[in-house]
């Protein structure tokens, strides 16, 4: 609508009203009243009908921008800071006079500027931070997008030809006494007051604008502080603990928040993970009950999910002490080892004048695993404590176990007896340890260990004979049968079966370490030889103060005994006894096919204990063959009498 407005001589006060009965609408068209109804003062240093920029005086004029839809000059579909923002900038740049000049006066009016305030030219960065200051109010809910705005003080645009002094001439914006009360914008300041109201229809600021305040604004960083534990098994569980720093000016709008949980490929880096926190329009995962929309924290070697979200006002401080999002005790998925399970806190407005996402650096913790031991076809005889890892999966127990009995004169814990967690087995600690000495105490009560052994008996010191077969070869194949002396030595790979392997018995004695370099095995039955009396069954007797296992190495048909201070035999003699283990070090199972015997065991193999099917999968195998008792008969009935040095209770099927 357009306004025509007289010179200020004495004329009546006149309205003209024109009633479209058909629409049920009405529009109004005033004239000026006598010079006493020009309002009192000045507003932002002008007189009515003057000129902001230029001081002149015209008195006719219509809109401060002209209507772009619905007859209005701001559309109802602007609605936010940014739109505003946006519909100014876009009139400030076109190559209309009346658009750009009003988005002039109207940045001018918003920062309340006495005029001519900074004039036409409005630079970059004073557009920015009108912005900005829009934006802080609109977030924190001071701009009111709907409703009526009144007051006595309208404003217009002078350059239009209406018959009054200057029409026509004059390219600027003017307020003068009209009241209105329509729809319009209002905006006030952080403490509720009204600073700023615009009519939508013509884009006239009215009543006595005072500057947009600067932004009170809070900046939000997140942070995943702590992952824990660090490292964690298939079955196990993880928690997640967070903070974000508020550092501005007041507490924060509401916030929302969510935790995001990436499940990494092996030896795979979490997407963004190199990277501090950031701010971007994408959401931080969809799946899991996350935002609608966005997967910032995916891509081809990780899958996200929402773990936690919620939201609330940090306060300031570094980080705010009165919220501090969490997620505990997540469930740790059936996954391969070396999978990574990284985390990450996102926020959403991270500021006031920035709506988009804060995402923090994610923070990890690797999938490792237990590796299990398993004892099949006899006892295991332990002088001391037993400490065995437990895995539970899918309400299965998944350990280490020996077949038979467990007689040790320490505590047990964790270890099974009589093959109890073979493919998984029941919490029960009495039915995980019906075969532990002992299972109960002297009033019948659960108690697992401190069984009272015989003296210790060597088996080493069985093998006396001290005569030598001359210097061992490293290939134990290529050996006659015989008992061979030597200091530190290493076997290679060797298939005793070679050279005439029936009934091959090979004694090698070291004073040293024996390093064994690769598989040592012999044909049996069923395995592509036959034998016809015990005497042709081959065995290989391994005496050492050291027996070091290399990685690669996966079968040892071979009794292991170890003697003198000290000894051990080490299953992975690749790194240090101390080293940190991973996956990807010594990772091959490893049989052993006959008697051991040694003061410290070091099970270092890393195989087995993965996901599925394989859960129950050990990293060693200490097999007690019957070969190697048959053989044994044999070599003591050979030599004319069997001494008996001990008794043991054997399994059943002796």
């Amino acid at each position: 609508m357009r306004n025509f407005l007289r010179s200020l001589r004495n004329y009546h006060f006149i309205i003209l009203a024109v009633v479209a009965v058909a629409s049920g609408t009405v529009t109004y068209y005033r004239t000026a009243e006598a010079q006493g109804s020009c309002y009192a003062g000045t507003v932002l240093g002008r007189a009515c009908f003057r000129g902001y920029f230029s001081n002149t005086q015209d008195n006719g004029g219509t809109n401060v921008l002209p209507e772009i839809s619905g007859g209005l000059a701001i559309p109802t579909s602007v609605n936010t800071a940014d739109e505003l923002y946006n519909l100014l900038r876009a009139a400030y740049n076109s190559t209309s006079a009346q658009r750009k000049t009003g988005a002039a006066f109207i940045y001018n009016t918003m920062m309340g500027r006495n005029a001519p305030g900074v004039g036409r030219t409005v630079s970059n960065a004073q557009w920015l931070d009108l912005r900005d200051r829009l934006r802080g109010l609109d977030n924190a809910g001071k701009i009111r997008w709907s409703g009526n705005v009144a007051s006595n003080i309208n404003s217009y645009w002078q350059g239009t030809t209406d018959g009054f002094p200057n029409d026509g001439k004059t390219n600027d914006d003017a307020f003068y006494d009209n009241y209105k009360n329509e729809t319009g914008i209002l905006i006030r300041d952080y403490n509720n007051n009204v600073v700023y109201e615009i009519l939508r229809r013509c884009a006239n600021p009215i009543g006595n604008p005072r500057q947009i305040p600067q932004v009170q604004d809070y900046k939000l960083t997140p942070h995943v502080d702590t992952v824990t534990p660090q490292k964690v098994e298939v079955g196990g569980k993880v928690s997640v603990y967070t903070s974000v720093n508020n550092v501005g000016d007041v507490t924060s709008d509401t916030t929302q928040w969510e935790i995001t949980q990436m499940t990494v490929a092996p030896g795979k880096l979490a997407p963004h993970e190199n990277q501090a926190a950031s701010a971007s329009g994408t959401a931080p995962c969809e799946a899991g009950g996350g935002a609608a929309a966005g997967n910032y924290y995916q891509n081809a070697d990780a899958i996200c999910k929402n773990v936690a979200k919620g939201s609330g006002r940090f306060n300031l401080g570094s980080p705010s002490s009165n919220l501090k999002p969490s997620a505990l005790n997540l469930n740790v998925d059936d996954l391969p080892a070396g999978t990574r399970l990284c985390f990450s806190l996102s926020v959403k407005p991270f500021s006031r004048i920035d709506t988009r996402w804060m995402h923090s650096q994610p923070i990890c913790t690797i999938i490792g695993k237990k590796p299990k031991v398993q004892v099949w076809g006899g006892d295991l005889y332990v002088r001391g404590d037993v400490e065995t890892g437990v895995s539970i999966k899918s309400s299965k127990n998944y350990g280490s176990w020996v077949e038979y009995g467990l007689l040790l004169s320490g505590v047990n814990d964790g270890m099974a007896s009589g093959s109890a967690l073979h493919n998984g087995g029941t919490a029960s600690k009495p039915q995980q340890n019906r075969l532990t000495f002992a299972n109960v105490d002297n009033t019948g009560a659960d108690r697992y260990g401190y069984y009272t052994l015989p003296p210790a008996q060597s088996l080493a010191s069985q093998f006396t004979d001290n005569t030598s077969a001359g210097a061992p070869n490293s290939n134990l194949g290529a050996l006659a049968s015989g008992t061979y002396k030597t200091t530190n030595f290493t076997i290679n790979a060797s298939d005793v079966g070679q050279a005439g392997g029936k009934g091959k018995s090979i004694v090698i004695i070291a004073s040293g370490t024996v390093t064994i370099n690769g598989n040592i095995t012999y044909k049996g039955p069923g395995n592509g030889d036959t034998f016809n009396s015990l005497l042709e069954i081959p065995q290989v007797v391994i005496i050492a103060n050291k027996i070091n296992i290399r990685g690669g190495v996966q079968n040892i048909d071979a009794w292991l005994l170890t003697t003198g201070n000290g000894n051990f035999i080490n299953t992975c003699s690749d790194v240090a006894v101390n080293a940190q283990l991973s996956t990807g070090i010594c990772n091959n199972r490893l049989t052993v096919n006959g008697p051991v015997e040694t003061s410290q065991l070091y099970l270092r193999r890393t195989a087995g204990s993965e996901s599925g099917a394989n859960s129950d999968a050990p990293a060693e195998v200490f097999n007690l063959r019957g070969d190697g008792l048959v053989w044994a008969r044999a070599q003591a009935s050979a030599a004319g009498k069997a001494q008996t040095v001990y008794t043991s209770e054997l399994p059943p099927r002796f």
